[in-house]
């Protein structure tokens, strides 16, 4: 509906410019540049303080990130690559709804420009053009709601149609041979119109295809309204009223601060009650007022603010948010001015459950085991897929060190540093297909280089060559650094424990390692895992590249710490549609799970589990998505080793 208002509005600016002979690009976008940029600007500004304030490290990098590909008109592009199936819900990043004015954006680039070109072939075949666009924009949208959901959503080329409509429109009104209706069919037609805007409210839900054919339902019905409600219709006095006209004056500064005050809101308050709900819907309405008022309304006067002020003030504001956002991405993308690991690992020896954060998994398990002050009698290793083993899987004390990815090098370190810190009687290793891929890609081990290292030599009995050979060089951090990250954690308000280990709007770390995942990513719904089941079965996987090498040095740790305790290796199922197109596109990880069991009986090393979920008894409704099992999978996997013993 946003899209369609706007190719209306902007359509009708140019397209009655065009017809005078007087259409001005640098007129055009200095229009635009008083209308978006300095309510936007304004907001962004006013939000970094918060998020230093609010915002773990990472998270804030991820939003100084943000701060940078805004003025850039990319921040569609940017929260398309910085999704994942464990990313930040969407509710808790302050600028995500910057994407829409994004793509607003690049249409402002493109279509002034496609106009001017086309505006010699005649009106009749410009509007043939957009229409073709629309269809084949509407078109690709259907098929990315089923193949790229996450690129759909964000990116121009399949909201292109939305814009298109809103053109089509603003060209049929500045035709003069358009046809008149009477007031009684402008008033069904207007209403339909409302009917079919509020009409998703009640048939969409989460596993509705967004953009796509279904997105017509409302599209139409927003160009129902633009078409047919007029001042004489009774919609059209509804919207004409006084109360209607002050909302549609402060709209834009009320879309721009609603996010990052909701969003900064989660993070103080974790869940947010109706009550607070509502004063901060008031608050984002009293803030767009005033926005309004002493920032919109001053720049769009060139009185006030001529055109070279307002491109100046575009141009340098802009770059201030660049510097500022590459610096802050920079200086808190690193865990080494934060210790937000270390934060989190002494949290947790105080509480049942702590928030987890976008950090260096490997640099927290590394404090997990220098802080743990209980002596757990089993220690689990893997990655993700594992994480979900606790102690709700053990009569006994069960520390899960897990970490996403986790390639043997991690299982060495971590095994290493494990073990001299506890007396454990049992390890359980999690294999994943990857373990001897030399084209996995999953290269976070070297955040535990020198452990690994140092562990390898002594599993192997020889001198750790690899580590003599590695130069260490100190980094001098500059005093600006230094300043920065200490005022950040003199201000910084990021609570870590959590009163429950219960979902939330955040992932969760319990007081055994295993995890609890937040509501969003907990709820996906069987269209938004179905959509996630390409890349994740190329996940570190698109090209195997078997390593012998590999291979020798995971029997070599097993052999070893076989010896010592107890070793139970686990095969964590995959999703039930995944496994079948495993079994039909990729049977290479059949053969893998056939070569740990292998490996398995060849040390007398008990294994369970399955790759395949029919074999461990796993329905579809047992998974986060396409290769996390839920507690109840996991469970099913563990039974079969109480079973045996």
């Amino acid at each position: 509906m946003f899209f369609v208002i706007s190719g209306y509005l902007i359509t009708t600016i140019i397209l009655t410019e065009l017809e005078q002979g007087k259409f001005s690009i640098i007129n055009f976008y200095e229009r635009r540049a008083r209308r978006i940029l300095p309510a936007l600007f304004f907001v962004m500004a006013i939000s970094i303080p918060f998020a230093w304030i609010l915002l773990s490290p990472f998270d804030l990098a991820s939003f100084s990130k943000s701060l940078v590909a805004t003025p850039l008109f990319f921040s569609n592009f940017f929260f398309w690559i910085d999704g994942g199936y464990f990313e930040t819900t969407a509710e808790l990043k302050p600028l995500i709804h910057t994407w829409s004015l994004a793509v607003e954006e690049q249409y402002y680039i493109f279509f002034p420009i496609f106009l001017i070109l086309s505006w010699k072939l005649g009106r009749s075949c410009v509007v043939k053009l957009i229409l073709i666009i629309a269809i084949l924009s509407l078109l690709a949208a259907q098929f990315g709601a089923s193949y790229k959901p996450v690129a759909n959503f964000f990116l121009l080329p399949t909201r292109a149609w939305e814009l298109a409509i809103g053109a089509l429109i603003s060209f049929y009104f500045s035709n003069t041979d358009r046809v008149d209706l009477t007031l009684k069919s402008r008033q069904f037609l207007s209403g339909f119109g409302v009917g079919l805007i509020i009409l998703p409210i009640f048939i969409f839900n989460k596993d509705t295809p967004f953009p796509s054919f279904y997105t017509l339902i409302p599209t139409v019905g927003a160009a129902f309204i633009l078409l047919f409600c007029q001042s004489d219709t009774a919609i059209g006095k509804i919207l004409g009223s006084k109360l209607f006209v002050s909302i549609g004056l402060i709209s834009y500064s009320a879309y721009l601060w609603h996010q990052p005050i909701f969003a900064l809101s989660r993070y103080y308050f974790s869940t947010i009650s109706l009550m607070k709900m509502s004063a901060l819907v008031i608050c984002t309405l009293l803030l767009a007022a005033l926005s309004w008022k002493y920032i919109e309304r001053p720049f769009r006067n060139k009185n006030i603010v001529s055109r070279k002020i307002i491109f100046s003030f575009s141009l340098i504001v802009s770059f201030i948010f660049i510097v500022f956002g590459v610096a802050s991405a920079n200086l808190f993308g690193s865990s080494s001015n934060s210790g937000i690991e270390a934060k989190i690992a002494k949290a947790l020896l105080s509480t049942n459950a702590v928030y987890s954060s976008n950090m260096d998994e490997r640099k927290f398990i590394k404090y997990r085991i220098q802080y743990e002050n209980l002596s757990p009698d089993v220690i689990v290793l893997g990655s993700s897929r594992i994480m979900q083993i606790g102690e709700h899987n053990y009569a006994s004390k069960v520390i899960n060190l897990g970490v996403s990815g986790s390639s043997i090098e991690d299982d060495i370190a971590i095994a290493d540093l494990a073990t001299k810190k506890f007396q454990p009687s049992t390890i359980v290793i999690g294999l994943d297909p990857w373990l001897f891929n030399a084209k996995s890609g999953q290269g976070r081990w070297k955040s535990l280089n020198d452990e690994y290292f140092s562990a390898l030599s002594a599993l192997q009995d020889k001198p750790n060559s690899s580590l003599i050979n590695i130069q260490k060089t100190e980094i001098k951090e500059s005093r600006l650094v230094k300043f920065s990250a200490n005022l950040y954690n003199s201000i910084n308000t990021q609570k870590f424990d959590a009163s429950n280990d219960t979902p939330e709007n955040r992932d969760k770390i319990r007081r055994d390692g295993s995890r609890v995942y937040n509501t969003t990513y907990a709820s996906k719904t069987k269209n938004e895992i179905d959509s996630g089941l390409d890349d994740l079965l190329n996940y570190a996987m698109a090209t195997y590249d078997y390593s012998k090498k590999s291979e020798a040095v995971f029997e070599d740790f097993i052999n070893h710490y076989s010896r010592l305790y107890k070793v139970v290796l686990i095969l964590p199922p995959y999703h039930p549609k995944l496994y079948e197109r495993m079994k039909n596109e990729r049977q290479i990880y059949l053969k893998i799970e056939s070569q740990f069991r292998d490996l398995a009986k060849k040390h007398g090393i008990q294994i369970i589990g399955s790759y395949d979920p029919n074999k461990v008894g796993c329905s579809s409704a047992d998974f986060y998505d396409g290769m996390h099992p839920k507690d109840v999978c996991i469970g099913k996997v563990m039974s079969e080793l109480n079973r045996s013993e």
